[in-house]
């Protein structure tokens, strides 16, 4: 058993939170899903929360017994907790708002369900960002950690670290890398375009959405053979039109920057390849702090 105040503090300390600006993402989609279910966030989310997007987000409970360790709070996953809920419990989460990857994008959780986790005794601390970036526990790390690699560079400036690693790996091939990767992700599906290197050497990581030309560029102008991420082009369908006209634009640019890259590109889902960290990193990390912790994953990883 945990105080959630004590907790709160220590997170707040490993992923270097103090002093953190406004999430760079997280700052412009958590209020846009919001003001699209004309609902006021602020009055139930942690003050602290709404200003960086990070942290203490939902409190429910002054103790804490266990962690629910996610990487979206969708409907099945929430319901999924609610299900097991028992009180004095914590969803650790790396996005503080759902997304669905093939439709809309980023959605906000029901209010509804905030109601009844608060009701259950379930609070929500978010980190996302800190968790890209950090060197130890992390969306990259785990990814990295999974295929044996060493880091040699970083590419992609993005809070108070960067975004994406440059990774050197055993020898190997782009089917073995694919198989690999479903594997290590727990997918079928994939975004894939192969590319001309026989011999893959050196990858290029990034978690999650990787669907940024500028950091594709930089990933193969640091010599990247192969780029592992969620996405490698934009699969969402925003409901405003004028994020429907940047989205097609975004996902005509990278499509077109992979057909002339000689590098290999496999997309893995966004939610699969930030959920890694989760069962294979942070559910021992609560542990070693003496809580009970577990891994709760989503049905379909390209919702």
């Amino acid at each position: 058993m945990s105080k959630l105040t004590e907790l709160t503090q220590y997170l707040d300390t490993y992923f270097s939170m103090e002093g953190l600006e406004a999430d760079p993402a997280m700052k412009r989609f958590v209020p846009r899903a919001y003001a699209g279910i004309q609902y006021d966030y602020t009055q139930t989310f942690e003050d602290d929360f709404c200003m960086r997007f990070n942290g203490l987000m939902l409190k429910a409970d002054d103790e804490i017994r266990k962690v629910f360790c996610i990487s979206f709070p969708t409907p099945d996953v929430l319901k999924k907790i609610l299900d097991e809920a028992r009180g004095k419990e914590l969803i650790f989460t790396h996005h503080p708002i759902d997304m669905a990857v093939a439709g809309a994008g980023f959605l906000p959780i029901a209010p509804e369900d905030l109601e009844s986790l608060r009701t259950r005794g379930v609070s929500i601390y978010s980190c996302h960002t800190p968790l890209d970036c950090h060197h130890e526990v992390g969306t990259n790390s785990a990814i990295i950690q999974a295929f044996d690699g060493q880091v040699v560079d970083e590419f992609l400036p993005y809070g108070k670290g960067f975004a994406g690693r440059i990774v050197t790996i055993l020898d190997t091939t782009f089917p073995k890398l694919l198989a690999r990767g479903k594997d290590v992700f727990g997918v079928d599906r994939t975004e894939q375009k192969e590319g001309g290197f026989g011999v893959i050497k050196k990858i290029a990581v990034l978690a999650g959405g990787g669907d940024d030309a500028d950091g594709i560029a930089e990933a193969e102008k640091l010599g990247a053979h192969a780029y592992i991420t969620g996405e490698w082009y934009t699969r969402t369908l925003p409901l405003d039109p004028r994020n429907q006209e940047w989205a097609q634009t975004n996902r005509e640019a990278c499509q077109s920057f992979a057909e002339k890259s000689p590098m290999h590109f496999l997309g893995f889902s966004h939610p699969a390849t930030e959920f890694l960290v989760m069962k294979t990193q942070i559910v021992d990390f609560f542990y070693r702090l003496g809580l009970e912790a577990s891994a709760v994953p989503q049905d379909d990883w390209w919702r």
